[in-house]
């Protein structure tokens, strides 16, 4: 039987897309029944490609984004540095709607990859990270406080630690 196809007009900008309806069929093309498909993000939605659902992750985990590649390029000692923080990579089977079907290894994204570790880990460095950050101000307010021996006092300058909203001018 011979049929005769307009040819596909070019594809551009400002050229209609072709949809399926429109596109020429193949005879003798067996498929399973087509399964329904739907838009998850709709109306310009704005979607996080790193959003996880807390609700899925494991009870007694945490699970962060780390760096995997930067320009294609796997950093293997910062890699022994994350197994050696307690991070281990995501099992993709986890979440099979954060990978590609028939994908294999880890979960990665824009050269981060989705990693998890035992929650009393996390908590920890989180505690040792403030020790830190509080030190830090310790020390620095010490310097504008303190004078070395034989010098006049400084005039302290008064700092608030507290959150306060800024007044508006109208």
């Amino acid at each position: 039987m011979d049929m005769e196809i307009e040819q596909e007009p070019k594809r551009g900008p400002g050229r209609p897309k072709m949809l399926r309806s429109e596109a020429p069929h193949s005879e003798g093309i067996r498929s399973e029944a087509p399964r329904k498909r739907v838009r998850k993000h709709k109306g310009g939605q704005y979607h996080d490609k790193f959003y996880v659902d807390p609700a899925t992750i494991p009870e007694g985990s945490s699970y962060e984004w780390k760096t995997h590649s930067v320009y294609n390029k796997v950093d293997p000692g910062y890699q022994i540095q994350l197994r050696e923080q307690g991070w281990e990579p995501v099992d993709p089977r986890r979440h099979p709607e954060l990978i590609a079907e028939g994908h294999k290894g880890p979960i990665i994204r824009d050269g981060l990859m989705l990693c998890e570790r035992p929650i009393e880990l996390t908590r920890e460095a989180m505690e040792e990270d403030n020790h830190a950050a509080r030190a830090a101000v310790r020390a620095k307010e010490q310097q504008m406080h303190g004078t070395p021996d034989g010098h006049l006092p400084r005039m302290s300058p008064q700092i608030s630690k507290s959150y306060e909203s800024m007044p508006i001018d109208d």
